[in-house]
């Protein structure tokens, strides 16, 4: 059967759901081919054109958007193709959205680009950006398609989201950006061509208009535009950043690395459907104001919801982030860059992933995905699932509180029953529940939108109590938003001219960062993006050389006594460092080219060697200012507690009030040549309570 007969089949078939038995990773073992054609010799563009009465409209859009040259050219693309009656569907709905909004009663103008529902009328700059969403800059087949995202971002610099399901015949069926392929792995001799069956929503609305547009998010975007949060979600990009294209010497000075190619800004806003609210009695503001106020006792400026002090404002501003968190990103899960790293390689395979993040209200969000956790129970949405399964906000694993809540995903703490262990709805399966989420959304210009199975409230109590105490660990790459928010953490390396050395560098300049800062003009600070065969956490590392000096403005904890740790791999070419915490000095200067073994300032003695499984090593090492490597990810193939060059260091025991404060560690190496490796990989919070609380278990403390 020939392409152009079944393309037309799919056309005037009743459902799309079962046309096409795919080429996808399934649970049917047994990979359809026989809709898939290899047409040695064309390119994307002749491909498009020889089947022009399915792909004319796509084919006009490429040309007038000035990409259709480019799918002619030498190079590898993937090209996700939408049909004829794909284009004229999405050409109505964004028009009908366009008109709708400009009726009496509207609360403003929705600008979709497009403002007629005919294809000639369509700006040239709309089509632009609708061509350079379908299209990435690399080669992706169907089989090759794994997890929540296709690795490489478009020509718009933006993710695809996947999602998976199966037709009435246990067919697979994959979905890009909510779009179905029809027909895949359409391979030509300058990438392949994936065949979809809607147009991929190449939005350029921000995070809050998005929101607006669910109507089933009313509420919380109503609170959005009351507290004046969403003027502060709406920056894209910093225009006047112009570093892209400069060269840097690299870490050993025999060639050059790029700094970042954009200064993008993005956000993340975890959100409560409205059938949350009105679960609760809460159907207006009135309702939520008056709620947040118990929530937040301590609040102030009941007049004025745009105060940072309003229990309104409080509330929406717990609600979000200062980075763009795809749900695949959320936690150092199934995350691949390139050849060059794999997660799963990294981490114990039950090692919880987690991480920690700094809200918009000034205070902390925990994200973990408990792996470790087998607990299972029913969730709001009638689904049996297993924590392990799920990425959790503010979790806790305290079992009395578990096994008190009427149900393992209903658990709350506090005099107030602050929610706890709050579930982060899986993207495939809200898109997929086209009732009680109709239209959609996850992906804004700038930013992800979460949907959350509970309310989200900071409560002091309950986060230093049940939340956060434990070993904070923060990985350095995590603390400025502008790596994640620019793909240069876990970057997959794809168009970026790199060094050969076989990793991915960036120089980070000084004025990058506001969470960042040189102290000594001379500096330079480098991103490595991660790689399997170090012994990082995450995998990643940053570093700094020249007169190194550089200070990181900490994520903010809750007040009280911490333990802080330092965590980095001894090695000879790194140098002898000073560290400081706001300013002040935390002990005498620390030689970061030793290892541990065989050292007698720190003491290493591998568990193997004692009687005891390293238990009184430890208790030595502590009195020295040093422990052993995590338990939860490897090092040379071992765990990091095992490898002697993987070393937490002791800086200082110290109250936090809550607010900021600055790490600074500065090269004292007198013979520093200009190469000495400040080399950094996380840093750690320990509550001092946590420390002597004598029920925490051994493992637990190795952690």
């Amino acid at each position: 059967m020939k392409l152009k007969n079944h393309l037309l089949t799919i056309l005037t078939a009743v459902t799309l759901l079962t046309v096409v038995g795919m080429s996808v990773v399934s649970c049917v073992e047994d990979i359809d081919t026989s809709n898939r054609y290899t047409f040695t010799g064309n390119t994307v563009a002749s491909y498009l054109e020889e089947h022009s009465d399915v792909f004319s409209s796509f084919i006009t859009i490429l040309k007038r958007g000035g990409k259709f040259n480019l799918m002619k050219a030498y190079g590898t693309y993937t090209c996700f193709a939408p049909m004829n009656d794909a284009i004229d569907r999405f050409l109505f709905e964004q028009d009908s959205i366009y008109k709708a909004s400009l009726l009496p009663g509207s609360k403003r103008v929705i600008w979709t680009g497009v403002t007629s529902p005919n294809l000639e009328d369509l700006s040239d700059s709309m089509c632009t950006v609708i061509a350079q969403t379908h299209i990435i800059p690399a080669t992706y087949l169907t089989t090759e398609m794994e997890g929540d995202v296709v690795p490489t971002m478009n020509l718009n610099d933006r993710y695809l989201t996947m999602s998976y399901d199966t037709d009435s015949l246990q067919r697979s069926l994959l979905f890009i950006n909510g779009a179905q392929v029809v027909t895949s792995d359409e391979e030509v001799e300058n990438g392949v061509v994936q065949v979809i069956n809607a147009v991929m929503n190449p939005s350029s609305e921000t995070v809050p208009t998005v929101i607006e547009h669910m109507k089933f998010l009313s509420i919380f975007s109503e609170a959005l535009e009351k507290t004046g949060l969403e003027e502060k979600l709406q920056p894209y990009k910093d225009f006047s950043y112009t570093d892209g294209d400069k060269k840097a010497p690299n870490i050993y000075r025999d060639q050059q690395c790029p700094y970042p190619p954009t200064r993008y800004f993005g956000f993340t806003a975890f959100v409560e459907p409205d059938s949350v609210y009105q679960a609760a009695g809460i159907y207006n503001m009135d309702d939520l104001f008056n709620q947040c106020k118990k929530w937040y006792p301590n609040s102030s400026d009941d007049d004025n919801f745009k105060s940072p002090n309003n229990a309104l404002y409080k509330f929406v501003a717990y609600h979000l982030l200062d980075r763009k968190l795809l749900y695949t990103r959320l936690v150092c899960y199934k995350i691949k860059c390139g050849s060059y790293f794999n997660s799963e390689s990294v981490y114990l395979t039950r090692a919880d992933r987690y991480d920690y993040f700094e809200t918009m209200q000034g205070t902390m969000l925990k994200v973990i995905q408990p792996l470790s956790n087998a607990t299972h129970g029913v969730c709001d949405d009638g689904v049996d699932r297993s924590y392990s399964q799920c990425v959790f906000l503010n979790y806790t694993k305290d079992p009395d509180l578990i096994a008190a809540a009427p149900g393992p995903f209903n658990v709350t703490c506090g005099p107030r029953n602050i929610p706890v262990n709050i579930r982060v709805m899986e993207p495939t399966t809200v898109s997929s529940n086209k009732t009680k989420y109709p239209n959609f959304q996850q992906e804004a210009l700038n930013g992800s939108i979460h949907l959350i199975d509970h309310f989200l409230i900071y409560d002091e109590d309950v986060m230093s109590g049940y939340v956060l105490n434990e070993i904070i660990r923060i990985d350095f790459s995590s603390i400025a938003p502008e790596y994640t928010n620019n793909n240069i953490r876990w970057s997959d390396g794809n168009n970026i001219n790199f060094a050969s050395r076989g990793d991915y560098e960036f120089y980070i300049p000084g004025t990058y960062s506001d969470r960042i800062k040189y102290n000594h003009e001379e500096a330079y600070l480098y991103y490595l993006s991660p790689h399997n065969s170090w012994t990082n956490y995450m995998g990643d590392e940053c570093m700094a050389i020249g007169p190194a000096d550089v200070s990181y403005r900490l994520p903010h904890v809750p007040p009280g006594t911490y333990e802080m740790r330092f965590g980095y791999q001894g090695m000879t070419n790194r140098g002898i460092t000073q560290f400081y915490f706001d300013n002040e000095i935390t002990g005498i200067p620390v030689d970061l080219r030793l290892s541990a073994t065989g050292n007698p300032r720190i003491g290493w003695v591998s568990d193997a060697q004692t009687d005891d499984n390293g238990v009184i090593n430890d208790k030595q090492m502590k009195n020295r200012g040093f422990l052993k490597g995590s338990t939860q990810y490897y090092a040379y193939g071992h765990l990091a507690r095992h490898e002697d060059s993987v070393i937490r260091l002791v800086l200082t025991t110290k109250y936090l009030d809550g607010g900021d404060h600055w790490f600074r560690a500065k090269n004292v190496n007198e013979n520093d040549d200009g190469l000495d490796q400040f080399m950094h990989d996380y840093i750690e919070f320990v509550p001092v309570g946590w420390l002597r609380n004598e029920n925490i278990s051994l493992d637990e403390k190795r952690k």
